[in-house]
This record gives C-alpha cells, sequence and structure tokens, in this order.
C-alpha cells in the first residue's frame, strides 16, 4: 500500500532509464515545487537588457544589462558577462566586467574574474577568485538615516555627576 512519504512509484524497477517514462515522471515530480533556472546557454550571444521574473543561469555571453531584482542570477563557468547585473543573489563561476548588486548577497567562486564594483550586504570571496574594483556592504536604507547615540537613563544617574564622571555622595540642601 502508498504511505504518506513513500514514493508513488511502488512496485516500479529500482534503476529506470533516465529516457523511460518512469524516469520522466519521477523528474517532474522533483522539479514540479520549484522552477528550474533560465538558462542561457554556451552559443547564445545577447545584446541588449536582460530582464525577466525568474532565476537565470548565463553559460554565453551577454552585453549590456541583466536585471533580475527578485531573483538568483549565476555566471556560470563558460558564461562572458559585460553588463551590470542586479539580483537577488548573485554568482560568478566565469568572467563579468561590470558592476554586481545583489539585494541579498554576492559571491564569486574560485573560478571567477570579475572587474567592476560589487554591492551587497553580504559578500563572499573564495580563494583564487580574481576581483578588481570596489565593493560596498553598506545598507542604502540605513546610512541615509544615522541615528545618533540614544540617551539611556539608568537609576546610576543619579549618584554619578556626568560633567565630572566623577561619584558623589547623597545630595544635602
Amino acid at each position: 500500500m502508498w504511505k504518506k512519504g513513500e514514493s508513488e512509484e511502488v512496485g516500479m524497477p529500482a534503476t529506470v532509464e533516465p529516457g523511460s517514462v518512469a524516469g520522466e515522471k519521477k523528474r517532474v515530480r522533483e522539479t514540479s515545487g520549484a522552477r528550474e533556472a533560465a538558462t542561457i546557454g554556451p552559443s547564445i550571444n545577447i545584446k541588449g537588457d536582460v530582464t525577466g521574473d525568474e532565476d537565470l543561469m548565463i553559460q554565453g555571453r551577454i552585453e549590456g544589462t541583466v536585471t533580475l531584482k527578485q531573483h538568483n542570477v549565476v555566471v556560470g563557468p563558460e558564461g562572458q558577462v559585460k553588463a551590470s547585473i542586479h539580483g537577488r543573489s548573485v554568482t560568478v563561476e566565469g568572467t563579468v566586467v561590470g558592476d554586481l548588486r545583489g539585494d541579498e548577497q554576492v559571491v564569486l567562486r574560485t573560478s571567477a574574474s570579475v572587474e567592476g564594483n560589487i554591492q551587497a550586504p553580504r559578500v563572499t570571496l573564495e580563494d583564487g577568485a580574481s576581483f578588481k574594483g570596489g565593493i560596498d556592504m553598506g545598507d542604502t536604507a540605513r546610512t541615509q538615516t544615522k541615528p545618533g547615540p540614544a540617551k539611556v537613563s539608568t537609576p546610576l544617574d543619579d549618584k554619578l555627576d556626568l560633567k565630572t564622571s566623577t561619584q558623589v555622595g547623597p545630595q544635602s540642601t
């Protein structure tokens, strides 16, 4: 019988050929919850602006801009990009000439070569990555409204003379 958590393919052989119908069912079931990233293959060249509403894997060449603010952008090992890239998370394994902006993070893998500025709250540069540019890890909302030091009142304030920072006894009148 089928139980919750078990495969729907009970009774199917343990090894399934990749091209078989059962193999296709299994692949569709595994990816039905999450969409796979769109891929720009190694033989594709794009000049212009790339925008979209899904994750993107770049293995080809792009010149222009890549803007996927709410999604992940990966420049694969074969990817060559001459563009500014803006995504939720930007990971580089290939070559990028242009600025990188990640709303959550930017990661440069060991094979990465980047010439441009990076702006993200979290930046990871793996050992061996080539990088030439500047890094801004500041939060733009936080830097625009810099709060001053807060004054906290404590019972100790009554016993300290804050002007001279010396302890004084009870005050007499």
